[in-house]
């Protein structure tokens, strides 16, 4: 009897289908023993397959979430989203790499972090390409954050940068390993982000990081490039440079 791990209504479905397959007239020709060992074979899988498209929404809702809690400055519920262990990160621009929860929880209930009287930030996560790792314990996520900040009255800011993010599955839950936000862009909302843009924001001096920056990343108007951490969908190369642009 083949015993499925994480019953569902498409695995249900899909043994259906494939009991119906086996028991095609090309399939009752092989012994029952070999008919089984295929069955087996075939829900084997497709449960491995479904068990990664399940990981891969799973992923997606996490990051969605962190953008919903980033944008109403919940620490708490940010912290929460990462890693128990003693390594989890998250470096956003210029800030630096804060490093462990207790580290990670305090840098997002700093007050940089927050929303002021008459404040908004609604970070917009989009463009997502997530990838499993073959293990399918840990896994790679790149994706585009456009942020409207700005305070009633005042200038208000376009925000504008990718993420890196590696995940990892502890106890069965999906949760953040670290968080590497780029900024590319922090321009005027009044004057325009090709009129006026805001430079990347360094070190905390009231909150040291637990590591300096890494890398030496720029915004406009002297853009970095941060290369993918995934493989050409068609040539299978990796894309580590802009071809006739950046600098």
């Amino acid at each position: 009897m083949v015993m499925m791990r994480k019953p569902s209504l498409l695995a249900g479905a899909a043994a259906l289908i494939l009991v119906g397959a086996v028991q095609s007239a090309s399939a009752q020709e092989l012994p029952e023993p070999t008919r089984l060992s295929v069955l087996e074979a075939k829900l084997s899988s497709m449960e491995a397959e479904l068990t990664r498209l399940e990981d891969v929404k799973a992923i997606k809702r996490l990051q969605a979430a962190y953008g919903y809690y980033r944008s109403k400055a919940m620490g708490d519920e940010l912290a929460d989203l990462f890693s128990d262990g003693l390594t989890a990160s998250v470096e956003i621009g210029g800030r630096g790499r804060y490093i462990g929860k207790d580290s990670i929880r305090r840098f997002f209930n700093h007050e940089s972090n927050q929303l002021g009287e008459g404040e908004m930030k609604n970070y917009i996560i989009a463009q997502g390409v997530v990838n499993l790792d073959p293990d399918g314990k840990t896994a790679h996520g790149r994706w585009r954050a456009l942020i409207q900040a700005g305070t009633y009255g005042e200038d208000g800011h376009w925000i504008e940068g990718p993420y890196e993010n590696v995940y990892v599955k502890e106890d069965g839950v999906w949760k953040f390993q670290s968080v590497h936000w780029y900024q590319t862009v922090d321009g005027s909302y009044d004057q325009g982000w090709t009129g006026k843009a805001y430079p990347i924001a360094g070190p905390l001096k009231d909150l040291p990081p637990d590591e300096p920056p890494s890398g030496d990343f720029k915004a406009f108007p002297d853009p970095s490039f941060k290369p993918f951490h995934y493989r050409h969908p068609v040539t299978g190369k990796m894309v580590n440079s802009v071809v006739g642009g950046g600098k």
